[in-house]
């Protein structure tokens, strides 16, 4: 069965995403590397885009075909990575794609019915990054990602990494209005962002008039899309030595940005840096 979800902003996502695969691949097919994919929140390898009418902020296209996931777009890319890592935390879409490693007939494909984070420390641990090179692909729903994840892949030194940020809908939607956040949410911003510091970044101090006591103070949010993003790639520098300058915004039909599809390379070489630095910005001109 395929995994329903998607629009427009899905196809852009993964239009972008396959073309940096197939520029990579090209790139390094005469380099002496294991080349890698990894795949984070692989769900079935296929999709069907449907509208999902709970969440307001989306306004999706109607799709009826089942449309090609990014696990299968990686499978396609020419010339193959020799190994590819799906990870599926879900039992039923893990199974799913048990069926699309016996379509490709593949003994380079690895699945791990586990927790992304979970999944990713191992990877990052237990693979000699002196001897190979990957693409991390980061497509969580929410906030799922945590910061130490991001770190143990900026530690490989080896590994470039897409990530799908919901800023619009997963960050702007827990910056609550008042500044009265539930504790589970401020924990997840924590996990999510590795600082504490965005309650200062996000909120500003605002005296107004109190008939009673002069004036008093009073949070106000200061969260526009732009200072999101810029939030969230300031961060990424921090630990990665190679960011793009800008994220993909993916947008609604209303051009309210849902989500940020941003880029980083963990290697610190010169050249690959500004390797990466124009197959990215290529990539997210598609």
């Amino acid at each position: 069965m395929a995994h329903a979800f998607g629009g427009a902003w899905t196809e852009r996502k993964l239009s972008v995403v396959r073309t940096y695969l197939e520029a990579y691949a090209q790139a390094l097919k005469n380099q002496p590397f294991q080349r890698i994919y990894i795949d984070a929140f692989a769900g079935t390898g296929d999709r069907t885009n449907r509208r999902r009418e709970v969440l307001p902020l989306l306004d999706l296209a109607e799709f009826d075909a089942v449309a090609k996931g990014s696990a299968r777009l990686a499978l396609e890319v020419a010339p193959a990575f020799h190994r590819y890592v799906l990870i599926e935390q879900a039992l039923h879409r893990a199974s799913s794609l048990v069926s699309l490693r016996s379509e490709f007939s593949a003994s380079n494909i690895e699945i791990i019915n586990d927790d992304a984070n979970n999944a990713i420390a191992g990877l990052c641990k237990g693979i000699d990054w002196k001897k190979s090179r990957g693409v991390v692909f980061l497509d969580p729903y929410g906030l799922q990602v945590t910061w130490q994840t991001l770190i143990a892949i900026a530690t490989t030194r080896a590994l470039d990494v897409w990530i799908l940020f919901p800023s619009g809908m997963g960050l702007n939607r827990l910056l609550t209005k008042s500044g009265e956040i539930r504790q589970e949410w401020q924990d997840t911003l924590d996990r999510s962002l590795g600082l504490k510091g965005w309650r200062d970044a996000f909120y500003a101090e605002e005296e107004e008039a109190d008939l009673f006591e002069g004036t008093r103070s009073r949070k106000v949010k200061d969260a526009s899309p732009e200072k999101l993003e810029q939030f969230y790639l300031d961060r990424l520098r921090t630990i990665f030595p190679t960011v793009m300058k800008n994220c993909v915004r993916l947008t609604n039909s209303k051009n309210q940005t849902m989500y940020l599809l941003c880029f980083a390379s963990a290697n610190p070489s010169s050249k690959v840096k500004a390797l990466a630095t124009k197959l990215a910005s290529a990539a997210a001109k598609v």
